[in-house]
């Protein structure tokens, strides 16, 4: 299929996998989370019936109910399923194992448990689909099975497979591909496999496992799918994996995870909300990688772009959320090894691009040409790297010595293109869709010059201290010169006049960037009139509650809601609350009620197992973009000024 909707992700920073609400491995990334794809499709079946005598049952089929969720406090996800017309339930358990010194963890572990729970003997057999794509290429693949060791082994170039684990009572290797009888997908449905050991060129596999249970027996299996830069890797990978067995595994796993929140910051906000801030914390912990510091946006859903431009991508504004997000919220090493990035994917003349591969090239763009550039990305860089080089006074010398260099290229970069009003030269805007002068970036550059005069004054650098603050002087007022009595326009056109388009990359200028003091009456004042001004243009009503859309006239994927945009409300809301406490009471409560109910509206529009989108309640698609980085940053920053919201009014 071109678009994949996955429910869940599982993953440790160095493999990412998504799955389907049935228990469809959809996606498999490694060596990277974000290159390479591996898998074109990887599907469960239940065959009922004697070989040649019953019938194929595919998991996503209606024939299936099924339910899915995260063990509580880790990624590994359970999905059950419950077949309508036997009394049999699958239960699928699937995890990558945790990080684990000198011990392999790239790799997928499925754990499957047949229950019979009918007044009947079940038989019939479990299947496994493989169509594997190793480097994301469909031909020139090898497979093979090796009967005495009972593994599957798919390779190409420096990607390679090993399956193993159970072994199966019948195996193919074919050729991948619905129309083609030699394809091992075709030799499913009559409950036999034909036993062929191997292929070359674009490939496939699959396996049964037999089943005779008598009413109320079970069958457990475990399945491993093994990832290496070569067959002797991998082969020794599997043998190790298997050596250790799938409970131990399961086990380190789950410590891992439970080990990782005990790290957080403890917040008292009830069950409901401590959970889904539990969640994200969980979902961002899989979307950085381990090895680079770069985060993807989301998993890759769409490979090519039948909907959208894709999102497994790096983009600098999205990462910085994600790791200042968890730095607050107790894992500052996320925001470190970000800036490492940073500094190791800074393109030459110091800016960064509208989005990157893990490793630091450019990835597909379509922001990148004069007048085009998605300016706010590279202001994004330069603000995380600033604010993490003097964030610990005691090694900021240190950290400048690491990363100077690269603060003055980014800001002298950025400091060249605001004119001498203190608007940005044309851009792109958050969106990645209209071109010219914007609020949501000219604050951005305000902020993020701010922060790197700051670390020119540190490094005594006086005269770059002098430019860059100058400028970020500028780059503020002139934000403030885009209120027009009621709301911040979005920004300008090219010709110079006013858009006062309605449009949510407003609130940034109070979260992230604080261009705005809200301290200063006036200012507020337009903080509150602003946000007025986006719920009555921008809300909608959905079916799980009040949201918000990007801006006016918004027609992606046919007109929507932005789950990033509805908690972005949320966000500002409990900002401005706090900082109403002790002058405007009864309003600062009502804003808390109101930020309350954004937050339940994007936590009923989540996944069934508790993933965030980037949008929700499209015309075609409930969610979209899950498990999304930004919008698990801003679930986190939510819960986290909610629970400061409860300890300074006593609650």
């Amino acid at each position: 299929m071109p678009v994949y909707l996955p429910t869940a992700a599982i993953g440790n920073g160095r493999v990412l996998a998504t799955l389907g609400g049935r228990g469809e491995i959809m996606t498999a990334f490694y060596p990277h989370i974000d290159f390479a794809q591996n898998v074109h499709e990887l599907l469960p079946a239940l065959y009922i019936g004697e070989p040649g005598q019953g019938r194929l049952v595919w998991a996503y089929e209606d024939d299936f109910t099924s339910s899915q969720a995260y063990l509580p406090g880790t990624n590994i996800l359970r999905t059950r399923l419950e077949c309508r017309s036997e009394a049999v339930e699958v239960t699928l358990t699937d995890f990558v194992p945790a990080p684990d010194d000198g011990e392999p963890d790239s790799a997928i572990i499925r754990e499957i448990a047949i229950a019979n729970h009918g007044r009947s003997e079940f038989v019939g057999a479990f299947g496994q689909y493989f169509d594997l794509r190793l480097g994301e290429v469909a031909g020139k693949q090898a497979v093979r099975y090796d009967y005495p060791t009972g593994r599957f082994m798919q390779y190409f170039r420096d990607i390679a497979v090993v399956v193993g684990g159970a072994v199966p009572d019948q195996v193919r290797c074919g050729k991948a591909g619905y129309w083609d009888e030699r394809s091992a997908k075709n030799d499913l449905p009559d409950g036999y496999l034909n036993g062929q050991a191997e292929d070359i060129g674009d490939v496939d596999f699959a396996q049964l496992f037999a089943l005779r249970l008598p009413p109320g027996q079970s069958r457990t299996l475990t399945i491993i799918i093994a990832f290496a830069t070569d067959l002797h890797g991998a082969e020794e990978a599997l043998h190790r994996l298997h050596t250790i067995g799938p409970q131990a595994l399961l086990s380190r796993t789950d410590a891992y995870w439970h080990d990782y929140l005990r790290r957080r910051v403890p917040v008292c906000v009830g069950p409901e909300l401590e959970q889904a801030y539990e969640r994200a914390l969980l979902m961002l912990g899989l979307l950085q990688d381990r090895v680079t510091g770069s985060f993807v946006a989301a998993p890759e859903f769409d490979p090519q772009y039948d909907k959208c431009g894709g999102y497994g991508y790096c983009w600098p504004r999205d990462a910085s959320e994600a790791a200042g997000a968890l730095a607050v919220a107790g894992y500052p090493e996320s925001v470190e090894a970000l800036v490492k990035w940073y500094v190791h994917s800074q393109l030459p003349g110091g800016m960064w691009g509208q989005r990157h591969w893990a490793e630091g090239p450019i990835a597909a763009s379509w922001s990148m040409r004069e007048g085009f550039r998605q300016l706010d990305q590279s202001a994004a860089g330069l603000l995380t790297v600033s604010e993490w080089a003097l964030a610990d006074p005691d090694a900021a010398c240190e950290r400048l010595d690491q990363v100077y260099d690269c603060v003055h290229a980014a800001a002298d970069a950025l400091a060249d293109l605001v004119d001498i009003r203190g608007y940005h030269t044309s851009a792109c805007d958050l969106w990645e869709t209209f071109e010219g002068v914007f609020a949501y970036t000219n604050a951005a550059f305000s902020v993020s010059l701010a922060a790197a005069a700051r670390c020119a004054e540190a490094r005594g650098d006086a005269e770059a201290a002098r430019r860059w603050g100058a400028v970020a002087e500028r780059s503020a007022a002139a934000v403030i010169e885009l209120f027009n009595g009621t709301y911040f326009n979005r920004g300008l056109h090219n010709g110079g006049d006013q858009d006062t388009t309605v449009d949510s990359a407003t609130l940034g200028l109070i979260e992230p960037f604080g261009v705005l003091d809200l301290e200063d009456p006036e200012h507020r004042r337009m903080v509150r009139e602003n946000l007025a001004t986006i719920e009555a243009t921008l809300g909608r009503e959905t079916a799980h509650g009040p949201a918000i859309a990007r801006y006016v006239g918004d027609g992606y994927l046919g007109g929507t809601v932005g789950c990033v945009n509805t908690l972005w409300t949320a966000q500002v809301k409990l900002t401005l609350a706090l900082a109403m406490i002790d002058t405007e009471r009864a309003a600062a409560d009502e804003m808390v009620g109101d930020a309350l109910t954004y937050i339940n509206t994007a936590l009923r529009h989540a996944t069934q197992p508790g993933c965030l989108p980037e949008l929700m309640a499209a015309a075609e698609f409930a969610w979209w973009a899950a498990p999304h980085s930004w919008a698990s940053a801003l679930l986190v920053k939510c819960v986290l000024l909610y629970d400061e919201w409860l300890r300074a009014t006593n609650q």
